[in-house]
């Protein structure tokens, strides 16, 4: 690994407890991945395995410590990755509005066609290249909130970039195989409409070599993710795809 910093494209985007760096030109050559999932499924440790960083104190627990989007700059084999950590989507303390927001908030400034943004040409809007969701094997079953947030994942990229998302399921390492692949064919079920316009399920056992192997099977196919492009053109973020499917009081605090 050449380098490893941290970069955040607006001041709503921090790192929770590594010192930020300047802010790095983001680039069409670079690979930008997405990571969403659940709280306690994974999707944190996927990327510091994936930039080869200890595990921060407390970690342990199903609290979600990534409450704003955290972007991280790595590099593997000369190519630059930006892993792009999020809030989970089943956040007590955080409505699923207010998540999705920060969400969709990042992934309208990354793609933001203004030249003034600094990163950018209007010819040049910056695409992601892949988006992991994860979620673990050793959770057995899929609550309404869970599904509910499958098909914000679903809209918030819609069937042309779907072949852009792998479906990573997490802690192979610790569960018993048998009930764990039962668990897989139930997911592979609900999942089943992302996986039909293209996005792939995949294992990862907790290693940094498997975590690798499923971002370099993205290749270096970039798209646009439906609400990038339906921001773009102005749609309010409630009006979005995603957003609409969203019920009032995610949105707003009773």
């Amino acid at each position: 690994m050449e380098d490893q910093s941290s970069l955040s494209l607006t001041s709503s985007v921090t790192m929770p407890t590594h010192t930020p760096a300047p802010t790095p030109t983001i680039t069409r050559d670079d690979i930008v991945i997405l990571v969403m999932g659940k709280i306690g499924s994974g999707r944190s440790n996927f990327i510091k395995k994936l930039a080869e960083m200890q595990p921060e104190e407390g970690t342990e627990n199903l609290s979600s410590h990534t409450e704003n989007v955290c972007a991280y700059e790595c590099y593997h084999s000369g190519q630059r990755f930006i892993l792009v950590d999020t809030p989970g989507l089943n956040n007590g303390e955080l409505l699923q509005g207010a998540a999705f927001t920060a969400i969709a908030t990042w992934l309208k400034i990354a793609y933001a066609s203004s030249p003034t943004n600094g990163r950018t040409t209007p010819e040049e809007p910056v695409k992601l290249t892949g988006v992991i969701h994860t979620h673990s094997i050793t959770d057995s079953s899929m609550s309404g909130a869970d599904a509910r947030s499958f098909k914000l994942l679903h809209d918030l990229c819609g069937d042309r970039a779907a072949d852009r998302v792998r479906l990573v399921t997490t802690m192979w390492d610790v569960a018993d195989e048998s009930e764990a692949v039962k668990v897989e064919d139930a997911l592979k079920t609900h999942w089943q409409p992302l996986i039909d316009t293209g996005a792939r399920p995949k294992r990862f056992d907790n290693t940094s070599e498997r975590a690798w192997i499923i971002a370099e099977e993205l290749e270096n196919t970039k798209k646009a993710l439906l609400v990038q492009e339906e921001l773009d053109t102005g749609t309010r973020l409630k009006d979005t795809s995603a957003g609409k499917h969203l019920r009032p009081e995610e949105w707003v605090a009773p």
